[in-house]
């Protein structure tokens, strides 16, 4: 089997870790797989120090020529928009902030180009809808395919003329919304409008294959049987132990306990996690822009959220008398 992973990465980022993390947790349950990094010339000149640890894991590294004038994340969705033409004819390409919890077996080898939604969810029940509807519009683009927008974080490819012709639709539209915004785009808008010209040429695939652990993400019935778990990590987002940054960068130590207790059972590592909105209106509560726009203020302006707080016990016990 042929994994793939894409790494951009300076010593600044902790791209190189997740990428080094993702491929240790791999190689415990899928000892013999062939694993395929991309990077470019730039990332390969830091694999030095304490940036060698991958080359513990049997990895093949293979270096694309990208434009000198893109960031690196533009470098990145350059390289993953076009993956297929350095990577054997049939792989899986999985993002670097990952967790690989069981060998890939079972999986649908009839399929041209497989993913799991966004979220989990179909456009029209996500909380993100106008968000994803204003970056697709914004460019002219459609926002999905009969509702269905899909995650690239996890891609199965199997070559065909319709898996080539997405590829290609893909970095062609890619390229064109770089240009049409003068800057860095997500590459899921051109992903999803390549999906949409080319009638559905991507077949949804199981949510276990690539089960996203992030806020308003219906996660929870895939979790059990997940066998790549999709942390998002972000510095203000600790949903999993995983996406802190202290136990990202552990793991170019000799030693790392956490790390390795926290990969010990990486289904159970949500320390963080305080509560479960489970009731349907604080759920959809939390899609809202008041409520975006009130969690704002309360990170960085703790003084104005206290004044509106204190406007809002007012409306409530003037309400409470009025009952």
């Amino acid at each position: 089997m042929d994994i793939a992973y894409i790494l951009i990465s300076t010593p600044n980022d902790t791209f190189y870790e997740q990428t080094a993390i993702s491929v240790m947790t791999l190689r415990k349950v899928m000892p013999d797989a062939n694993v395929y990094i991309l990077v470019d010339k730039d990332t390969k000149s830091t694999f030095k120090d304490k940036r060698t640890i991958l080359e513990k894991y049997s990895v093949n590294i293979i270096t694309v020529d990208v434009p000198e004038k893109f960031n690196n994340r533009d470098r990145s969705r350059f390289i993953k928009t076009s993956m297929n033409k350095y990577l054997p004819d049939n792989f899986i390409f999985i993002d670097s902030d990952t967790v690989i919890c069981d060998k890939f077996d079972k999986i649908d080898s009839n399929i041209d180009i497989g993913m799991v939604l966004n979220r989990h969810m179909k456009v029209s029940e996500s909380p993100v809808k106008e968000f994803l509807n204003n970056c697709a519009k914004n460019l002219g683009y459609h926002l999905s395919f009969e509702d269905k927008h899909f995650n690239s974080g996890m891609i199965v490819v199997n070559k065909s003329e319709k898996s080539d012709a997405l590829f290609t639709l893909w970095h062609e539209l890619w390229n064109e919304s770089r240009e049409k915004s003068n800057g860095t785009v997500f590459d899921q808008t051109s992903l999803n409008e390549a999906n949409y010209r080319l009638n559905g040429a991507i077949t949804e695939i199981d949510g276990i294959w690539n089960c996203q652990i992030n806020r308003n993400c219906k996660c929870m019935p895939y979790i059990h049987d997940a066998k790549v778990l999709h942390l998002f990590t972000s510095p203000k987002m600790h949903i999993h132990d995983m996406a802190k940054n202290e136990i990202i960068k552990s793991v170019l130590e000799d030693e790392h306990p956490e790390l390795d207790k926290i990969l010990a059972n990486p289904k159970a590592a949500f320390h963080d996690v305080y509560d479960l909105n489970t009731d349907f209106y604080s759920v959809e509560m939390s899609k809202t822009p008041a409520y975006i726009f009130l969690r704002g203020i309360y990170e960085n302006n703790k003084k104005l959220f206290n004044f509106c707080n204190s406007i809002a016990k007012i409306f409530m016990k003037f309400g409470s008398k009025k009952n």
